[in-house]
């Protein structure tokens, strides 16, 4: 199952304008690309007259697509598992809705600190519209975001009735604040996960990302126990779990030294020797 052909069947395709928010940091090219694939409908960049307009190079955009056959529309399908962006649908059109969004760029915590919000990234999204207040969704009638860890399409709408207008900064709740902050712990995860599979294009291929799930958790849990912080120091720490195999260090005494023995030698510097080791282990195995 992918998310490219499981998007939900019942859209208001017909009654409502439908927008694609993508995200700009992910994809340096997304404006071009999307002059190139969308050349009429209209876009919107949502750092343009805002304070942060000089990140303009990274900014969310917001491009309207007229249904469910616009090749914006299929480009996004296609990427929909690395989670850059979202599907909306508004009464109002793009400069409304470009509005309201700009509003949600920055967000108070409940100690009353402002902070920035990654407004297109979906696990963010996902968190913030996830039983929110009607007047969060501004304009917005349906904001339909991709999961690609349970290959699933979420869908959010605001309830009946009516509301007092938003007042910026939103507050976020302290549940909203406690789940944005296993946001970036689950890109930390999805990261790992597709790093894996470049390095090793048949790890575990045979396996959906929700059953490979639980033991990138495990490995980021174990790399945290050994006091590796860095990217390039947990990939080490997998890239041994996967040359390695299932049983792991333990039949190769100077990689678990060099993991779980004294040294005074830094960590870091030990995993990426273990991994040397572990690299040219596998690599003699596999020789005829």
């Amino acid at each position: 199952m992918s998310l490219s052909t499981t998007l939900p069947d019942d859209l208001p395709w017909t009654e409502h304008n439908a927008f694609v928010l993508v995200d700009g940091a992910t994809r340096r090219d997304l404006p071009g690309l999307f002059a190139t694939l969308a050349p009429s409908s209209p876009r919107v960049a949502l750092y343009d007259c805002t304070r942060f307009r000089g990140l303009s190079d990274v900014s969310p955009l917001l491009v309207q697509i007229s249904g469910p056959d616009h090749p914006a529309l299929d480009f996004y399908l296609e990427h929909a598992a690395q989670e850059w962006g979202l599907l909306l649908f508004s009464a109002q059109p793009a400069h409304e809705v470009a509005r309201h969004l700009r509003t949600l760029l920055t967000v108070e915590l409940p100690t009353g600190q402002e902070v920035f919000l990654r407004l297109a990234d979906a696990a963010v999204a996902q968190v913030l519209f996830r039983g929110a207040p009607q007047n969060l969704f501004g304009p917005l009638s349906q904001v339909v975001i991709p999961d690609s860890v349970t290959t699933t399409w979420h869908r959010h709408r605001p309830a009946r009735g009516k509301t007092a207008p938003l007042i910026p900064p939103y507050r976020l709740s302290p549940e909203h604040n406690s789940a944005l902050d296993h946001v970036d712990r689950r890109r930390t995860l999805l990261d790992l996960d597709n790093h894996l599979r470049t390095q090793f294009p048949h790890w575990r291929a045979e396996q959906s990302l929700a059953q490979r799930w639980p033991l990138l958790e495990q490995w980021t849990n174990e790399a945290q126990q050994l006091g590796l912080g860095y990217t390039a120091e947990l990939y080490y720490y997998a890239n041994i779990m996967a040359w390695l195999g299932d049983a792991g260090v333990h039949p190769h005494p100077a990689i678990a030294q060099l993991l779980h023995g004294p040294s005074p030698q830094p960590i870091g510097e030990r995993v990426a020797h273990a991994a040397e080791l572990a690299h040219h282990i596998a690599t003699h195995r596999e020789r005829p």
